[in-house]
């Protein structure tokens, strides 16, 4: 069983979204318990590099997608493709949005629909909600969808 510090980990690092966060802060020289914000988010987003990086890299490529076109990119992954787990563990917290918002995508909005569909807006905007609701719905419905979704 892992142990961090003096606590047991009831599950296996498997289980984790970032499990290399203890690995990364001991690289960066961060003692988290006295970590500034600062050097918590370096830790948080190095392991997002580390343990996410299919998904980092498809923010990124989405990212340069929507700067140069000036508008919004659509995914529709696998949601139990690898991908797919890593873009819903980036996606679906608010802290790993928003971080996955500010370093991989350069500031775009990121949303999320369900299953698995990333959704990059250009800096500013919005995404029109109504055109998100009839995505969504075509992601359930068996238009755009997935078998498993």
């Amino acid at each position: 069983m892992p142990v961090i510090g003096d606590r047991r980990l009831f599950f296996t690092e498997s289980a984790m979204s970032l499990p290399s966060i203890p690995l990364v802060a001991r690289q960066l020289g961060v003692l988290i318990k006295s970590a500034s914000s600062d050097e918590l988010e370096r830790v948080i987003v190095g392991a997002m590099r580390r343990d996410l990086p299919l998904a980092v890299d498809y923010l990124e490529r989405h990212a340069r997608e929507t700067r140069a076109t000036g508008k919004s990119t659509f995914g529709n992954e696998d949601p139990n493709s690898t991908l797919g787990k890593q873009l819903t563990r980036i996606c679906a917290g608010t802290v790993l949005r928003e971080l996955a918002e500010k370093h991989f995508c350069g500031g775009l909005r990121l949303s999320f629909l369900n299953c698995c569909g990333p959704v990059l807006s250009p800096q500013g905007e919005k995404p029109d909600k109504d055109a998100l609701i009839k995505r969504q719905i075509s992601m359930q419905d068996g238009t755009i969808a997935h078998a498993d979704c």
